[in-house]
């Protein structure tokens, strides 16, 4: 009983950072994240360093910053009930 409680918050906790993380990443250092794609997953190979690219992924990091405060604010909200 205990293991799942704990497996549950490190879930809570661990998804959040994760996300934030990416999205800082693709704030701070967008052509590092199209490159990290582009090598791993082969998609996006000719949009490199173009600035309709970069500003895309800025956008879509800071969506996802966005969604994982509204999914902390979510949960707390949850706890509180």
């Amino acid at each position: 009983m205990l293991y799942r409680v704990l497996a549950g918050v490190v879930l809570y906790l661990a998804l959040p950072v994760i996300w934030v993380s990416l999205g800082v990443w693709m704030l701070v250092a967008p052509v590092r994240f199209v490159g990290f794609i582009d090598e791993n997953v082969a998609h996006l190979p000719e949009a490199r360093r173009g600035l309709a690219v970069q500003l895309a992924i800025r956008v879509l990091g800071a969506g996802l910053i966005a969604f994982a405060v509204h999914f902390v604010g979510n949960a707390l909200a949850a706890l509180r009930k």
